[in-house]
């Protein structure tokens, strides 16, 4: 094993430890009520009885990601923590909120918030969230600029996570997205947040120098990370997602290989379109797919992104090792399972 890998996996450990400890240490000054009981089933504490519940938490990559920023560019990976309680709350909405959109039942493997509390709980759930990650930023000890700062572009990424939700619901009506189009809006839902979590860690440590290319580093691995989350979709294993095969087929979702599929094969459009799409056409689709060489020019696009991350991030004038951490990190992302 690599030992920039071991270091990373090291750190990636003692970060997600350091953000658990946090939230629930956030989480233990809140209200013992059915709302925000419905918040820690939701982040993995709690089953739906409100019984103590250890189960997947998630990757809490986006907090991660800030944590390992602040901490490489000079600053206290412990000044770092409330903008990634904030981060993960955010990101934890925005799930909420696709999940009824998108009437999917099940998350991480278990049943989603609307599913079990209605859609209407759902939604009152995921904006309490959003005003919880303020709180977090509001409550914490930093100086009042960097409040401001770590506020202002935490909104700055939730309008760009909306814009990015509303083209994704709209393209599921149509026939004519095209790549440019589906690349502009995972640019705002999922992009946005990896660039936020790189841009609030620079603040905190001081290093604002670096942020622009920052952005661009994070946007190119946010592209790369819902890329291959379309692969996943489509070909990984739910017991390892968590999630069922093809529902993005059933859903009329076009990602990218479902996109780049209808442009190779033309003569699938009608049974890919087809809102009562059976169990058997979306075996059907995807084999094709993967068959037709899709599969594998989605997983060769995912490393041309985090190719053109790694040429950025090799510019940035860090000690070797925080370099290696962060290149290793890239490698992360793409090897991951779920």
């Amino acid at each position: 094993m690599r030992g920039s890998l071991v270091k990373l996996q090291t750190e990636i450990e003692y970060i997600s430890r350091g953000i658990e400890e946090e939230l629930l240490s956030f989480f233990h000054k809140l209200p013992n009520d059915n709302l925000t009981n419905i918040i820690r089933y939701h982040m993995g504490w709690l089953n739906k009885n409100f019984m103590p519940e250890d189960s997947y938490k998630g990757k809490r990559l986006r907090p991660v990601l800030c944590g390992l920023i602040c901490k490489i560019t000079g600053g206290k990976l412990e000044e770092s923590y409330p903008a990634g309680i904030a981060l993960e709350l955010t990101h934890n909405f925005s799930l909420v909120h696709d999940d009824i959109q998108d009437k999917d039942t099940l998350r991480r493997g278990r049943e989603t918030v609307w599913s079990i509390w209605g859609a209407s709980q759902g939604i009152n759930v995921g904006d309490a969230m959003i005003s919880l990650a303020h709180k977090a930023i509001l409550d914490s000890g930093l100086d009042y600029y960097k409040k401001c700062r770590l506020i202002d572009i935490l909104d700055t990424a939730i309008f760009k996570l909306c814009q990015g939700q509303f083209m994704d619901v709209d393209f599921e009506t149509r026939q004519d997205v095209d790549i440019e189009e589906y690349l502009l809006m995972i640019q705002g839902k999922t992009c946005s947040m990896f660039e936020a979590s790189a841009e609030m860690g620079a603040v905190i440590s001081e290093r604002e120098d670096l942020i622009e290319r920052l952005i661009l580093i994070t946007r190119n691995l946010g592209l790369g990370f819902q890329i291959l989350d379309d692969i996943l979709g489509l070909w990984g294993d739910p017991k390892v997602t968590g999630k069922p095969v093809g529902s993005d087929l059933r859903q009329n979702k076009k990602t990218y290989p479902i996109i780049l599929g209808l442009k190779e094969r033309p003569e699938i459009k009608d049974i890919v379109l087809d809102k009562g799409k059976t169990e058997k056409d979306i075996e059907c689709i995807t084999q094709l797919l993967d068959k037709s060489g899709i599969k594998d020019a989605c997983k060769e696009k995912v490393s041309l992104y985090l190719s053109e991350a790694r040429k950025i991030i090799k510019t940035l004038s860090l000690d070797k090792d925080n370099l290696e951490l962060l290149l290793e990190f890239t490698y992360y992302l793409e090897s991951r399972e779920k």
